[in-house]
């Protein structure tokens, strides 16, 4: 279940970005991507809270916004087109360095 909820979460969380994303594209598309991404983030949450029944919950908070983190940067640069600077994959290799340490 850990694997399965971290992955789920880290695509509900990413989804909601690029949904969040889409809407500030358009004013037409602005309230109904409004009301998806939070659906999507209500969602996410959910799994969060199951994941803290089986994991430490500082452990299963830093997967899960990290993990997050670079499944939303991948997916914003990949969907929409824009490339990442090399901050974003300074901070993208800081950020998966850490997760590393974390688990060890």
């Amino acid at each position: 279940m850990n694997i399965i909820g971290m992955i789920a979460f880290w695509i509900v969380y990413a989804a909601s970005f690029c949904i969040f994303k889409r809407g500030s594209l358009s004013k037409a598309a602005w309230l109904p991507c409004f009301i998806i991404g939070n659906v999507s983030g209500v969602i996410g949450n959910g799994i969060l809270m199951l994941l803290y029944e089986t994991m430490d919950a500082n452990i299963a908070l830093g997967l899960a916004v990290g993990g997050g983190y670079l499944f939303a940067q991948i997916s914003l640069s990949r969907i929409f087109k824009e490339p990442l600077t090399p901050r974003q994959y300074i901070s993208i290799f800081a950020v998966t360095a850490g997760m590393f340490m974390l688990v060890m």
